[in-house]
């Protein structure tokens, strides 16, 4: 099962374009993080106690990655770094690694094929390096990896189309997604 965690703020903007031209032919499931709740994730490594329970939407997500294969982050560049609400989501990971009832959750993680789609406007191929980098380290401390990224260059609503490098890199998904 392959899920796409969608981190833009245009549900129809080049982000989510080329992440659907890189899963076309394939079933996915799509969740918009914009359309959940994330609370400012609860810093418990130094306390007794664990997590329990949350107080938003994380857990109906983070329920779904687990049950996944694939995991696809998708999201513009923004500030050099993903958006708000998809590091909302990978800020929670801090939580769920005291939740007892997730135990086993590096383990779950390490197991999935991750991989990253990134579109900015501003020499992207350059700037989302960071990106690249924070996705990479995150998913390492897991003992997880990132298997693949794409970075698409657009500026202008459907300028996506244009790309023919994130385009092509894109087909390639396509064939070696499972």
């Amino acid at each position: 099962m392959i899920t796409v965690l969608f981190g833009g703020s245009r549900p129809e903007g080049n982000t989510a374009q080329l992440a659907q031209f890189a899963l076309e032919g394939h079933d996915y499931e799509w969740i918009d993080l914009t359309q959940y709740r994330l609370n400012p994730v609860r810093d418990m490594r130094h306390e007794a106690g664990s997590i329990e329970s949350y107080q938003d939407d994380y857990q109906k997500i983070i329920d779904k990655v687990l049950a996944s294969d694939t995991v696809i982050f998708a999201s513009p560049v923004y500030w050099y770094s993903v958006s708000a609400s998809m590091k909302a989501f990978i800020d929670h990971w801090s939580e769920t690694l005291v939740d007892k009832r997730y135990a086993d959750f590096k383990e779950q993680m390490a197991a999935k094929d991750f991989r990253l789609i990134l579109v900015g406007g501003d020499f992207p191929k350059v700037k989302a390096k960071p990106c690249i980098s924070q996705m990479k380290y995150a998913l390492e401390f897991l003992g997880g990896q990132l298997n693949g990224y794409i970075i698409g260059t657009a500026e202008r609503p459907g300028d996506i189309t244009k790309d023919s490098y994130a385009l092509n890199r894109a087909r390639e998904w396509q064939e070696t997604l499972e």
